[in-house]
């Protein structure tokens, strides 16, 4: 266990939760956590952590996993949750954060990742692919589609965002 201490200043209001907005003012956190490991060396792998602290004038108790799952040599997954019960005195919220990752070598020099996150507190759900490959040592082409969606709406998803980024870098030695 280890206890964090950080200062945050705000200094306009902010919404931190669409029924709760925090005032104007100088806050000061302090967070015990207890952490648990689940050993590197399996297919399984990933980190619990409980933590309970103050938050913004109240109190914020946390549950989390973050870890690694190797399918094949090739293929992994990493699921990722965080939980959040945050008691203040503008109103209590909870807010969860649901992820995974996965990662598949195509070949040693060429990785395709794609990225899915829920945010119930924003309530979006985004999501990233993202195409690698390093066509020559130093030298990497990059494809990226990233969108973004409000999940508030009944039925599916509505679209609020999306983008198709091209990288292409090139090592020149002189």
């Amino acid at each position: 266990m280890n206890e964090l201490v950080s200062e945050d200043v705000l200094e306009r209001p902010f919404a931190i939760a669409r029924t709760v907005t925090l005032p104007v003012g100088d806050y000061r956190f302090s967070d015990t956590r207890a952490n648990y490991v689940f050993g590197p060396q399996r297919r399984v792998t990933g980190t619990a952590t409980l933590s309970r602290g103050s938050f913004y004038g109240g109190d914020k108790t946390e549950a989390g996993y973050g870890g690694r799952v190797e399918v094949t040599p090739r293929i992994t997954l990493e699921p990722r949750l965080s939980l959040n019960w945050v008691q203040l005195p503008q109103g209590d919220f909870t807010a969860r954060v649901v992820s995974n990752r996965t990662s598949v070598a195509v070949t040693p020099r060429m990785f395709v990742t794609a990225l899915i996150q829920y945010n119930s507190g924003a309530r979006t759900l985004g999501t990233n692919v993202r195409f690698r490959w390093e066509y020559q040592p130093g030298s990497d082409l990059f494809v990226v589609y990233s969108d973004g969606r409000d999940t508030e709406p009944a039925g599916f998803p509505t679209l609020t965002d999306r983008r198709v980024i091209l990288k292409f870098t090139r090592l020149v030695r002189f």
